[in-house]
């Protein structure tokens, strides 16, 4: 899979044609031709962007926040357990901020890093958080935390690296970064080849599977200490690539898809989406 050039497009935006194939320096699968900073934002111009929806439209789109909201309180619990309730967060594409204002809610000292000018302006309205543009904005503030999350961001960044050491560089000794992100091993990756909906090329700039997400960490002097698998990705995803395919029931099939992939995994391991907690590697 990792040597296979993958041909998919932009089904979202613009209908525009890109390749998916083995970034050799980094060991991870990459978008090409890869956008600039510049260029990259005509990509997120539309309401259809689930990840900024705070009024959602479609059925698929209701689904999504609703389910959204379930794993947050989930993902709130997780957060709270590493913690000892209490602590600082970083959250690392925060969106409009619905993460960071549950964490705050929490007792949590927060703040957050949003490109997307419209949702850095939402999250900073709802929270009363800090809420930087850019990494580099933030490098600026001598700030660092107790845990930092990307929810779905990492793929999304154009210098891989370059992010994962200024990750590192933001944590307290003994912090942990908490990254979810989907992986193109799965069963309804492998089923929907170009159509499957986490490529989602060119927003999704990196593609991951366990082995390559944890070996780029590794090379930046992060170790995997906990993974686990994420169930609802597989029909989020499997729905919204039927209605790439234009299939005449994208919800029942999307659905059955889903329901196998998670099935298989437990077999395989290899989820539509898994959660990562890295930590700096100990010194011997």
């Amino acid at each position: 899979m990792t040597n296979k050039i993958i041909n998919t497009k932009d089904y979202l935006v613009t209908g525009e044609s890109f390749k998916i194939s083995l970034d050799e320096r980094t060991g991870v699968l990459k978008t090409t031709p890869t956008p600039n900073s510049e260029s990259l934002k005509k990509y997120y111009q539309t309401k259809r962007y689930t990840s900024y929806t705070s009024t959602p439209k479609t059925i698929i789109e209701r689904a999504y926040v609703f389910v959204r909201k379930i794993r947050m309180a989930k993902k709130i619990k997780k957060i709270l357990n590493m913690l000892n309730n209490k602590g600082s967060l970083l959250d690392y594409g925060c969106g409009t901020g619905d993460f960071l204002l549950k964490a705050k809610e929490a007792g949590l000292s927060v703040a957050g890093i949003e490109p997307h000018q419209k949702a850095r302006e939402a999250a900073t309205l709802k929270t009363s958080a800090k809420v930087f543009r850019s990494k580099e904005s933030a490098e600026t503030n001598p700030n660092k935390y107790d845990i930092i999350t990307l929810w779905h961001s990492l793929e999304h960044v154009l210098d891989l690296e370059q992010t994962i050491i200024f990750l590192k560089n933001k944590l307290n000794p003994e912090g942990k970064i908490v990254v979810a992100a989907p992986n193109h091993r799965s069963f309804d990756a492998k089923y929907y080849r170009d159509k499957w909906a986490a490529y989602d090329a060119p927003r999704h700039i990196w593609h991951f599977d366990q082995t390559s997400i944890e070996k780029v960490f590794g090379s930046c002097g992060l170790v995997l200490i906990e993974k686990k698998t994420s169930f609802w990705d597989a029909f989020y995803v499997s729905i919204l690539s039927e209605k790439y395919k234009k299939s005449a029931a994208p919800y029942i099939k999307g659905a059955t898809i889903g329901k196998l992939s998670n099935f298989l995994s437990f077999f395989s391991g290899e989820s539509s989406a898994t959660t990562y907690v890295f930590s700096r590697a100990s010194k011997k």
